[in-house]
């Protein structure tokens, strides 16, 4: 009787490139159960042994899947932002914590908002409070990180800023201190022309430049410069401020 080929392919992996395929010829038929038992025996040890790997390379990826979603910059900063403002026109001072980390405190905002009120009229608006951090970013840049900053303006209600336009023409019709987008500042100690170089190289809105009142404006607006009492190109570009 002539030789038959017996072919027996065994699976050892889903991975088709890690099948195994053994040719046995028929009249290898005698010690064919012992072959077959030891063959599968070191199979059935590699399964487990690819199976140990992959348990232990799961286990290994698990910490670092966890660590990299819940690292962000307001999950690990804790770090309290503080600022200190006196008001020209009411005599009041505010020393507050007005964000912790990422998040912005509710209760500070509700009294910077009043803080910020128009003092002819005692109108309170909600303001953006990203202003809270160009002012105490500009302090720092001037090198007076815990510098009290002296309110010249903040919120104006449309009567407060009709008001100023009938007595001064720097004053823009559609001015963004109605919006709570705007605040006139000095900082004591600190010449009002570094103060306005300073806030135009932070680049996060308008800047207005006052030589003669001494004061500048800041706000959230759209980036842009002019000067009041300049002669100049930007003197007469205040039309948003």
């Amino acid at each position: 009787m002539g030789n038959h080929t017996l072919i027996v392919e065994v699976l050892i992996s889903p991975l088709p490139h890690l099948h195994r395929r053994y040719t046995i010829l028929s009249d290898q038929q005698p010690s064919f159960n012992r072959w077959t038992s030891n063959l599968f025996s070191r199979e059935i040890r590699l399964q487990k042994i690819l199976a140990a790997l992959l348990v232990c390379s799961l286990l290994l990826a698990l910490p670092l899947a966890f660590s990299a979603g819940s690292t962000s910059p307001t999950s690990t900063d804790a770090t309290d932002h503080r600022i200190r403002l006196f008001h020209t026109h009411t005599g009041e001072h505010i020393d507050i914590v007005y964000r912790r980390g990422g998040e912005f405190s509710p209760e500070a905002e509700a009294q910077l908002d009043h803080f910020l009120r128009d003092h002819r009229t005692g109108d309170v608006k909600h303001y953006d409070p990203r202003l809270f951090d160009i002012l105490t970013d500009l302090a720092a840049s001037v090198g007076h990180p815990n510098a009290e900053i002296d309110i010249i303006c903040g919120y104006r209600s449309s009567w407060s800023n009709e008001f100023l336009r009938a007595r001064s023409s720097g004053v823009a019709k559609n001015s963004l201190h109605m919006q709570a987008h705007a605040i006139d500042i000095r900082i004591p100690g600190v010449d009002t022309l570094t103060l306005r170089n300073a806030a135009l190289a932070l680049g996060r809105g308008g800047v207005g430049y006052y030589p003669r009142s001494e004061f500048v404006h800041v706000d959230t607006g759209r980036v842009r410069t002019w000067c009041y009492g300049c002669a100049g190109a930007n003197s007469a570009h205040h039309l948003n401020d």
